[in-house]
């Protein structure tokens, strides 16, 4: 009986202690849902939505143009599903609903993945006074890292990515919408227009109305003036139609734009409205302005910054300032800084980008794996040798259009044209047999 007792007793401590781990069990699991649901509540306030993400298309071009650093580090950080998609988009209609569906998955998921902030990734980006206060406090996780790396991608894409306190104008939104497809029409346009007249550009965008299009399609909607010449930067209105869009292959433009392109590659704009900040580009995509990269801000080149430089000058001296040793003195300085001190990264650049494109025409003509032979590397010496002679002689032409002939016969002028042959090596002695035709000119 007494054994039979104790079982019992026994028995009934296990479904006591049972019951108590049970209900412990039960209140943790509880305790974690909530917590669970309580970030959630904490968090989703700083999740995107639909609405947040202001131009789909502009942000897919920037994510997939992985050469600014703050793209390469968010695009790193893709699933290799929507690297894809970003591959497969064209950059010029309307992304698909599968792109901006995964475009608002994939950056929410990033909001709460972990911390975005990296101080040589972001050191470009014009970073907002709450973005750096919040950096400071170094969140490393819940809601302070989540509202933080919303703010940090809004402020590397202001143009594509709402911040939270931003309200969304609907009449703005139609109004870029109808500017987008303007310049849509603009790019077919001139894709027409370069076909029928062996891949040249127009001298201005009237001419291609109105055999390739309506010339309503050369205002933007948000241009109060409908396109009054005067209104755009200097020498930029159209002299035929009134036009609300700066077009970066005009006459006064066309030399640095094309210099621009040697250095930035198919990213370059062609067309820009300054109204939405968007921009059409020489690959014919759409995209906005943005701080992230110098081009995605601005067009201007150092012989840009240079022609406006000698311009003060002659507002200053009148058509006479070269007689002035002092004058010749700055003149030379300045070239020196604008110009010359960036010709060896813009060299490094071109050289990058167009040894790039002669490689599969050489793979092409002589077979692949012909890169890897001694051979091969004779023929890239070959192609960068010639590449260095054209850029040489490109710098020194557009030295000659800025600084005119009579500037470099001074002795500053020839000292400016000594430093500019001596940035660049001898070009190597030509092979006797391996010959091969390497186009280089962009696409």
């Amino acid at each position: 009986m007494l054994k039979m007792i104790g079982r019992l007793k026994t028995h009934y401590l296990r479904l006591h202690l049972q019951g108590k781990t049970i209900t412990l069990l039960f209140t943790t699991v509880l305790m974690a849902m909530c917590l669970q649901l309580s970030l959630h509540a904490g968090t989703s306030q700083f999740l995107f939505d639909r609405d947040a993400i202001k131009d789909p298309g502009s942000l897919a071009v920037k994510l997939e143009d992985t050469r600014a650093p703050v793209s390469q580090w968010i695009a790193s950080q893709l699933s290799e599903d929507i690297q894809w998609l970003l591959v497969g988009y064209d950059g010029v209609s309307d992304p698909s609903p599968k792109l901006q569906e995964a475009l608002l998955s994939e950056l929410n998921r990033l909001l709460q993945a972990g911390p975005l902030y990296d101080a040589q990734v972001f050191a470009d980006i014009e970073l907002s006074e709450q973005t750096q206060a919040l950096i400071a406090e170094n969140p490393k996780g819940g809601e302070a890292l989540v509202r933080l790396n919303r703010w940090l991608l809004a402020d590397a894409y202001p143009y594509e990515l709402a911040s939270l306190s931003e309200q969304q104008d609907s009449e703005d939104s139609k109004g870029i919408e109808t500017c987008r497809e303007n310049l849509r029409l603009i790019k077919l346009a001139r894709d027409n227009y370069r076909a029928a007249n062996a891949d040249t550009d127009p001298h201005w965008l009237s001419e291609l109305s109105p055999e390739y299009l309506e010339k309503k399609v050369l205002l933007c909607p948000a241009d109060a003036t409908a396109g009054a010449p005067g209104v755009l930067t200097e020498d930029a209105s159209d002299p035929t139609l009134p036009c609300s869009y700066l077009y970066e292959m005009r006459p006064s433009k066309k030399a640095d734009q094309e210099m621009l392109s040697m250095q930035e590659g198919d990213m370059t704009p062609i067309v820009r409205c300054e109204h939405h900040h968007l921009n059409l580009s020489v690959a014919g995509k759409l995209y906005r302005n943005g701080p992230e990269r110098t081009i995605y801000n601005s067009n201007k080149t150092e012989f840009s910054a240079l022609s406006d430089f000698l311009r003060d000058l002659r507002s200053q001296h009148g058509e006479n300032f070269l007689k002035t040793q002092t004058v010749r003195a700055e003149i030379k300085t300045a070239t020196e800084t604008l110009v010359l001190k960036h010709v060896p990264k813009v060299l490094n650049r071109i050289e990058v980008g167009i040894l790039e494109q002669a490689k599969p025409q050489i793979e092409a003509q002589l077979g692949k794996g012909i890169l890897d032979t001694q051979m091969g590397m004779d023929i890239l010496q070959q192609v960068t040798a010639q590449v260095r002679v054209q850029v040489k002689e490109q710098l020194q032409s557009q030295l000659e259009t800025r600084l005119g002939e009579e500037f470099l016969k001074t002795e500053e002028g020839q000292d400016i044209l000594k430093q500019l042959a001596a940035l660049f090596l001898e070009a190597p002695e030509p092979l006797g047999n391996a010959k091969i035709k390497v186009d280089f000119r962009k696409k």
